[in-house]
């Protein structure tokens, strides 16, 4: 099978980290805490921080918090054994988004750090919801692992099927084909290709 991968929030904590990071910077801003515990997006109004106030902090942090994400538990393991078992992996990532100076070369060292094995890294706009699935179409992916319940639902709608990680800000849409951890999403694909194989 050809799986394609998101990065972050799938391979890595990407909101652990960026809470870690606002939470700090709140401190120094006007030390409030979180306002809203539920907000959809853990940028968007999670802080009492003006809209100019949370687009600085980021856009000029960005690179910084992308250095400092670790791994979810299990992804390198679990996605290096796929690998083994003769997966082709895509990492697919919504990076070219104009917020990283050199996304490439930032995503592969990282991946490089951590040991994570894939056939091929590709870059797409992550605030084009169509743009995955346009690239999924083209290498003929069978299963995408993505966090966005815009670009999953875009995706399920070509036909691709795909494993949604379980996240805080993806939990109003009911019909999504959930996973939690790597360790769950090993075990279906290794049943869904067994299924395939026999058909």
């Amino acid at each position: 099978m050809k799986i394609g991968i998101d990065i972050d929030n799938c391979i890595s904590n990407f909101d652990d980290t960026l809470l870690e990071e606002y939470l700090k910077h709140d401190k120094e801003l006007r030390n409030t805490g979180i306002i809203n515990k539920n907000p959809e997006y853990l940028r968007k109004g999670m802080f009492d921080w003006t809209v100019e106030e949370e687009n600085n902090f980021y856009n000029e942090n960005i690179e910084n918090f992308a250095k400092k994400l670790k791994p979810i538990e299990g992804a390198p393991y679990y996605i290096n054994k796929l690998k083994e078992d003769g997966h082709e992996i895509y990492i697919i990532t919504g990076r070219d988004n104009g917020e990283y100076q050199n996304p490439y070369e930032l995503t592969k060292e990282w991946l490089n750090k951590y040991d994570i094995i894939y056939d091929k890294l590709i870059f797409t706009n992550a605030y084009d919801k169509h743009a995955k699935t346009e690239v999924c179409l083209e290498n003929n992916i069978d299963l995408m692992i993505e966090d966005s319940t815009k670009i999953s639902l875009d995706l399920i709608s070509n036909g691709i099927k795909v494993y949604t990680m379980n996240t805080r800000y993806n939990q109003k849409e009911q019909t999504l084909d959930r996973v939690s951890k790597w360790k769950e999403i090993y075990e279906r694909v290794s049943k869904l290709n067994k299924i395939n194989y026999l058909n």
